[in-house]
């Protein structure tokens, strides 16, 4: 037997959206960033992330971590970073942060500063413990490109000091994620929401940078 739904009843509650459609007329965001142990997102570990959670242009929440990467930090990336072995030393793994990641980004828009390499990064940490991460992402670098034109770089740094963001310490996942949100902000109060979701990506693949 199938019950019966009353039309009116029907028409009064809409069809559910796509959570990234929702997140976007709510403009729900989470502005993520990784450090990883090298620059290929795929080879390299996540040791660092940070989530900065917002809805429109203010500040909800943050979060950050410090990730066990389960190998040593090359002396490269602990002179770019200032992150060593010793740092890490009891830091959780990513197992053990993975399920605050998914908590802090669902049914938000993913925002990050290249947000291809993040992404990649996460996506495949997610799926060594075998949990598949996809989320609509919306890159702060590629929307520089297209609204602010002209530029000599579309690096952080360089967009920071173009609308005048303080922006001391790179390559911290916090400091970082702070100023891709304070990046985003400025986006939308000089260019509008409408100009600012064009550049949403509905599901970004785990793919190589």
């Amino acid at each position: 037997m199938h019950a019966l739904v009353h039309p009116a009843a029907d028409l009064a509650t809409p069809p559910a959206l796509p959570a990234y459609e929702g997140a976007m007329q709510r403009e729900r965001f989470a502005v993520i960033d990784v450090e990883t142990t090298e620059g290929d997102p795929i080879r390299g570990r996540v040791m660092e992330v940070a989530v900065v959670a917002m809805n429109g242009a203010e500040e909800r929440l943050r979060w950050d971590s410090l990730v066990h990467p389960r190998q040593r930090v090359p002396w490269f990336t602990k002179k770019l970073t200032g992150i060593d072995d010793s740092l890490l030393r009891g830091a959780p793994s990513f197992h053990e942060v993975l399920r605050t990641i998914e908590t802090l980004t669902q049914d938000r828009i993913v925002v990050a500063h290249n947000a291809r390499f993040d992404m990649t990064a996460l996506a495949h940490e997610f799926a060594r413990t075998g949990v598949v991460f996809e989320r609509a992402t919306l890159c702060t670098e590629r929307l520089g490109r297209r609204l602010v034109p002209g530029l000599d770089h579309y690096n952080l740094g360089r967009l920071c000091r173009y609308f005048g963001i303080p922006f001391p310490i790179a390559h911290r996942a916090l400091a970082d994620a702070e100023a891709t949100a304070a990046l985003l902000a400025r986006y939308l109060h000089a260019f509008g929401s409408a100009a600012v979701l064009e550049g949403v990506v509905p599901v970004m693949q785990a793919r190589r940078a």
